[in-house]
């Protein structure tokens, strides 16, 4: 009898999620639809959960785009109310949302990377934080090196570095190996995303991953190289990252700081950074010479 009930309430529960994500597709009623989502998420029990997700990661390109937004925003709302309750499920969902990688939404693509931010930050803690990292890394990682589109390319890079970014302590030997990788993907002329590429480089290298002095050195030498590619997004990427591994503070890229300043210096004439731009690389060197002087 309470099998029965279970499944009765499961199926009204999908019937709910399912009428409110049609509301999110509807302008006039998308703050509808996206409160009573809300509300059925808090309301969700530890064996409710796993229906609930086969609901929102039945994402595809037929749905509007506000519904597969939705769908993410969502996801990263489980982990954050419900933490380790999700574990279980972390590869359904990884597997799901590496398919949005090829969205030709930007916005959906933006969204993976928020969401896999959040699992990352909310979800790994002392005693599985290494078991987590690979959960999340691992099928971005494939994507990342599998895969010949430029979309699924670029968002996996940055999915990537938004895990290192919010994982407390990610192990180093994986972020090295992924690190070995990435070096050479950096110098593929097939590679169609290396703006992305040369963010999760920085990533790892702040992350403590280049864990000997030339791979570091290399790791850092890739970046550089970026300043002379004759994409412009590629030498934006290149100038933030070096600026920010100039501001950090650890104490293995202490050595760095001062050749990392001397490479901003000599693109500083570059002709497609615009005044704004100029303006903040002025704040950048401001900042670096107080660090330095501190």
């Amino acid at each position: 009898m309470k099998s029965n009930n279970k499944l009765s309430s499961n199926f009204e529960m999908k019937q709910r999620v399912i009428n409110a994500l049609n509301k999110v597709g509807d302008r006039d009623t998308h703050d509808i639809g996206t409160k009573e989502l809300e509300t059925i998420l808090h309301s969700l029990t530890p064996h409710s959960i796993s229906p609930f997700l086969s609901c929102i990661l039945d994402i595809h390109s037929e749905q509007k785009p506000s519904i597969r937004k939705q769908s993410l925003k969502l996801i990263a709302s489980l982990a954050t109310v419900y933490e380790s309750l999700i574990l279980p499920h972390v590869t359904k969902i990884v597997s799901a949302v590496v398919k949005c990688f090829r969205d030709p939404d930007s916005s959906v693509r933006e969204g993976c990377i928020d969401m896999f931010a959040v699992l990352a930050l909310k979800l790994g803690n002392q005693s599985n934080e290494d078991k987590v990292f690979v959960l999340l890394s691992s099928p971005v990682f494939d994507a990342l090196v599998g895969e010949q589109n430029k979309h699924v390319q670029s968002a996996s890079a940055f999915c990537l570095a938004g895990i290192v970014q919010n994982t407390r302590n990610p192990p180093v030997s994986v972020l090295y190996s992924m690190l070995i990788r990435i070096l050479k993907l950096l110098k593929n002329p097939h590679f169609m995303a290396k703006p992305a590429l040369i963010e999760l480089n920085r990533s790892i290298i702040q992350a403590g991953g280049a864990s000997t002095q030339s791979v570091l050195m290399t790791a850092v030498g890739s970046i550089r190289e970026g300043l002379k590619d004759t994409d412009w997004k590629t030498r934006k990427a290149a100038s933030v990252a070096l600026g920010q591994i100039a501001l950090t503070r650890a104490s293995f890229l202490s050595s760095l700081r001062v050749s990392c300043i001397h490479s901003l210096d000599s693109s500083r004439f570059d002709k497609v950074f615009s005044h704004s731009r100029f303006f903040t690389l002025l704040v950048l060197y401001f900042s670096i010479f107080m660090f330095l002087v501190d």
